[in-house]
């Protein structure tokens, strides 16, 4: 999310964009630039550190609709809160929402389903609904949280309830490193 994003995204469509015709690709190519356009200011408005997208191959198979943002959470406060009753409240005014440990600190996981416009046309297939996991974790004696933001759809070839178990064995293996 550095003042590299955008350089970055572009690099990003150069690849999956390779090898097809500029004038065949450049209506959809300006679309996707929007899109990372919007992604990356919405991230930067959330004080977003990383955005992760799967990395294209030139020629390969298409890519999953899944995207990992990294944000610093920052709980606006005179006095420093305690991690538990955070995460206890954060838990009881969210839906789904699981209490636990994340390398060794407090942490809440919250199930955000949102499912796409639900009234497509008769004959249109409804798409699968997006699903976003989030882990907001204390970070260890840092009155600051870390939020990691799991967004995947499901699509042919995919499946994204594998998706989000990867996701969160990845999480549950996380760990602090000390600061220099």
């Amino acid at each position: 999310m550095d003042e590299h994003a955008e350089v970055d995204a572009k690099a990003f469509l150069d690849v999956m964009f390779d090898g097809i015709p500029a004038d065949a690709a450049e209506q959809v190519r300006n679309l996707f630039a929007v899109q990372f356009a919007a992604q990356i200011a919405a991230a930067r408005s959330k004080r977003g550190i990383e955005l992760l997208v799967p990395a294209p191959k030139p020629g390969g198979a298409a890519l999953p609709g899944a995207a990992v943002l990294i944000a610093e959470v920052v709980i606006p406060a005179s006095v420093v809160p305690d991690p538990v009753e955070v995460v206890a409240r954060v838990a009881q005014n969210s839906a789904g929402a699981r209490t636990g440990v994340v390398a060794g600190s407090v942490a809440v996981r919250i199930d955000h389903f949102a499912a796409d416009a639900d009234t497509e046309a008769d004959d249109e297939p409804v798409p699968p609904p997006r699903k976003r996991i989030e882990y907001v974790i204390a970070v260890p004696g840092d009155p600051r949280w870390l939020s990691i933001n799991l967004s995947v759809q499901a699509s042919d070839g995919f499946d994204a309830d594998q998706a989000i178990m990867d996701f969160d064995q990845t999480v549950a293996r996380l760990g602090w490193a000390a600061s220099e």
